[in-house]
């Protein structure tokens, strides 16, 4: 489709504006190019008013609607998971917490701690001397331990909610 097609089909359906309306309209009766075209697309239009539409069965609608009804519906998220992934995950935590472990073990000078015991001072003001936290510091670690209570808290209601609705 050509520019003048489509703007005479434009000014036929009615979706241009005043002025371009105007302007095609001048076209259409002083320039015999647009008039020819606006002539036969207007044709056009009239052929495509005299058509019906076609309109499938009433058998044919019942049967489809039928075959939608019997469908399977799909399945939850809850069934689509496979288990053996979650699984699978599970256990490459559990092996990395137990290198973890393994290496803070190996690390540990067990000879040290056997053959001298340490004395155990328990003077509460000079270990309050020695440790200085700036209020920065010690903002961060309130919040951050609010933060931790707040996320423990919610996945304790969800799961209360989880059983509640199940």
């Amino acid at each position: 489709m050509n520019h003048i097609e489509e703007r005479i089909w434009d000014y036929i359906d009615g979706l241009c504006s005043e002025e371009e309306q105007e302007a095609i309209s001048h076209l259409i009766i002083h320039d015999p190019v647009y008039s020819l075209k606006y002539q036969e697309l207007m044709a056009l239009q009239k052929d495509f008013q005299l058509l019906e539409l076609d309109e499938p069965s009433m058998a044919f609608t019942y049967k489809v609607m039928e075959k939608v009804a019997l469908q399977s519906k799909p399945l939850s998220a809850k069934a689509l998971i496979d288990k053996r992934i979650i699984y699978g995950i599970s256990a490459i935590f559990v092996v990395l917490l137990l290198i973890c472990l393994v290496i803070a073990v190996k690390d540990i000078n067990w000879a040290a701690s056997f053959n001298t015991p340490a004395p155990i001072n328990f003077n509460l003001r000079q270990l309050g001397s020695q440790v200085k936290l700036s209020e920065a510091n010690k903002t961060f670690i309130l919040y951050g331990f609010f933060m931790f209570d707040i996320i423990a808290a919610l996945m304790l209601f969800d799961k209360f909610l989880r059983r509640k609705l199940a």
